[in-house]
C-alpha cells in the first residue's frame, strides 16, 4: 500500500503574500513549504503533485473543479491513496462537496481539503517569514495526520475534521470559520476495504475514459443561485425567465424552512424549466434546520417539480455539479 501523502497546492490565503494578498506562484511557495515538511514532519512521506492551477478561490469555475478532480484521479490510478488539497476558503465548501460526490465510490481514498484564514507567511514582510500566529500550518499538519487515520473525503479546519459533503463557511475573519458534521476520533480500519476487492480498476478506467467529456461539459455548465429577498414576486419571475443558456440547475435560496413567494406566472416558469430538464432545488438561507413542507408558503413549489434539500448552498452546488457534468 502507498503510504505517501500527496499535497496539491491550488492557491488561496494559505499561500498568499503581499498587501493586498494574492497567491504566490508554486515555484516560489512550494520550496519553502517542503522545508517545513522536512523540519516538522520528518517521519511522514510527502509528495507534492504538480499543479499549474494557482488561484484565489473566489475565481474558481466548474472547469477548475474538474481539473483538480482529474489530478487526484490520475494520481489514484497509479497508486496514490492519501491526498491533501490546499485551496482558498471562499469556495472551499463548494469544491469539497464536489470532490466528496466525485470520489464517493473510492472506499480506500483519504482526501482532505483545507486552507487557512491567515497566510503561512507574514504578509507585509518582503522576505518570506513564517507567521507563527497563522492557522495555516496547524490546519495543514492536522490534514496530513488525518490522511493516516481516516478514509473518505473531509474538510479539516481549526482542529475540526468534517465530512466534506456539506460544510459551510460562517465567518470571514476568525480561524474557526467553518461548520459541518464532525468526524469522530476513531481511526478508520482500512483493512476492511481490502478484504472484498470490488472492481475498482474498472471504476478507475471508466472515470479516466470519461475525463475528456467531463472537461468539455464543465466549460458550458452554469448553476445559478437565486436568493429570495423581500421583493415583489415579479423579481423571481424575471430571474427565472432570464437564466443563462448554459444553466443546468437552479438553487433557490428560500426564507425560513424554504419558503418562497408564489404566483401563477412563477409556477408556469418553474414548470417550463423542469420540462427542459433544468433542476430547481430549494434550500434555506438559514445556517441550520434545513427545509420542510410545514408551511403552505414553502410546500406549494414541490407540486411543480422543485426539489427540497437538507444541504446548504455549497453542498447542493457540489452534488449537483457532479451530477450534471456526467456524460
Amino acid at each position: 500500500m502507498n503510504h505517501t501523502t500527496h499535497i496539491i497546492y491550488a492557491g488561496g490565503t494559505f499561500g498568499s503574500h503581499g498587501t493586498p494578498l494574492s497567491p504566490l506562484p508554486a515555484d516560489e511557495f512550494l520550496p519553502i513549504l517542503k522545508t517545513q515538511f522536512s523540519d516538522k514532519l520528518p517521519n511522514i512521506t510527502i509528495d507534492i503533485l504538480p499543479n499549474l492551477l494557482i488561484k484565489d478561490s473566489s475565481t474558481l469555475t466548474p472547469s477548475d473543479f474538474v481539473h483538480l478532480y482529474s489530478l487526484i484521479l490520475q494520481a489514484y490510478a497509479v497508486g496514490g491513496r492519501r491526498f491533501v488539497l490546499i485551496t482558498g476558503t471562499d469556495s472551499l465548501s463548494f469544491l469539497a462537496a464536489f470532490l466528496a460526490n466525485a470520489f464517493s465510490d473510492f472506499k480506500d481514498i483519504s482526501l482532505i481539503i483545507t486552507g487557512s484564514m491567515q497566510p503561512l507567511f507574514i504578509a507585509d514582510n518582503p522576505i518570506y517569514t513564517i507567521n507563527e500566529s497563522s492557522d495555516a500550518w496547524v490546519n495543514l499538519s492536522a490534514s496530513i495526520m488525518a490522511t493516516t487515520e481516516h478514509t473518505g473525503v473531509f474538510v479539516q479546519f481549526y482542529h475540526k475534521l468534517m465530512y466534506a459533503l456539506d460544510t459551510q463557511k460562517l465567518n470571514s475573519q476568525n480561524h474557526d470559520a467553518f461548520i459541518g458534521k464532525l468526524v469522530n476520533n476513531k481511526k478508520t480500519d482500512q483493512t476492511v476495504f481490502n478484504q472484498k476487492p470490488f472492481s475498482i480498476q474498472l471504476v478507475i478506467d471508466d472515470r479516466l475514459a470519461h475525463l475528456p467529456k467531463l472537461i468539455a461539459n464543465a466549460k458550458h455548465t452554469h448553476i445559478t443561485a437565486i436568493y429570495c429577498l423581500p421583493n415583489d414576486v415579479a423579481n423571481l419571475e424575471h430571474q427565472l425567465r432570464h437564466l443563462s443558456g448554459n444553466t443546468k440547475s437552479v438553487i433557490l435560496i428560500g426564507f425560513g424552512a424554504g419558503n418562497v413567494p408564489s404566483s401563477p406566472t412563477l409556477i408556469d416558469q418553474i414548470v417550463k424549466l423542469t420540462q427542459q430538464n433544468i433542476r430547481i432545488i430549494c434550500t434555506t438561507m438559514c445556517a441550520f434546520g434545513g427545509t420542510t413542507a410545514d408551511y403552505a408558503s414553502g410546500a406549494w413549489q414541490y407540486e411543480y417539480g422543485v426539489e427540497a434539500s437538507d444541504k446548504g448552498i455549497a453542498g447542493i452546488y457540489g452534488q449537483t455539479l457532479w451530477q450534471v457534468l456526467q456524460p
